[in-house]
């Protein structure tokens, strides 16, 4: 698993420190333009999305066929490509509040309950768009995966607008969206193991 993660991580490493160089110094710029708090949001599903990209990799550079004669079980490598999307969609998090938690200070704005709102939206949108993108990124092409950008995030905003008529209190409403992305991510993650691993599309 390791070694799989590490060669994620060298595909996308060139990618990945222009893309947190580009953020942390147009998003600090930005953070004083809007509230703060939208960092966290832009971070954790930007570098969510880049771990999707090495799935249309594997394909272009045919790693699928080296990795179908590996010792390792066909469901390592989707394992793999869930663990990348939670890692670089933690680490966008994290850096996303830090400089969030930065701007909110330096303007003498900081409100707690607006930065767990935003939290979890953050969550909640990194979690669902990757329920709906690694899938199909593993089943489609490299064309028509762009499609599953397309329908992963009107539904994730459909989801968001039905628990806020649901839900009148925008912290329960959250807090309700986060706690169903994540059934939804760990369910795409089970599905995906058994479907892909026992029809060798991985």
């Amino acid at each position: 698993m390791k070694g799989l993660l590490l060669k994620d991580y060298y595909l996308i490493r060139s990618v990945l420190w222009i893309v947190l160089a580009v953020f942390v110094v147009v998003g600090a710029a930005m953070a004083f333009l809007t509230t703060p708090w939208a960092l966290t949001v832009v971070a954790t599903v930007i570098l969510g999305m880049i771990s999707v990209t090495t799935i249309q990799m594997d394909k272009a550079s045919g790693w699928r066929k080296v990795a179908a004669v590996l010792p390792l079980p066909r469901a390592a490598v989707v394992d793999s490509k869930y663990l990348l999307y939670l890692l670089l969609s933690g680490a966008g998090f994290l850096l996303g509040i830090l400089v969030g938690c930065a701007a909110a200070l330096g303007k003498n704005a900081f409100d707690g309950e607006t930065m767990g709102i935003f939290s979890c939206i953050s969550l909640a949108l990194a979690l669902l768009s990757g329920s709906v993108t690694i899938p199909l990124n593993f089943l489609w092409t490299e064309e028509k995966s762009m499609l599953s950008l397309i329908l992963a995030y009107p539904l994730s905003a459909a989801l968001f607008a039905g628990s806020a008529l649901l839900l009148p209190d925008k912290r329960v409403a959250c807090a309700a969206v986060a706690a169903l992305s994540l059934l939804l991510f760990a369910a795409s993650w089970l599905l995906a193991r058994r479907r892909m691993a026992h029809t060798g599309i991985v």
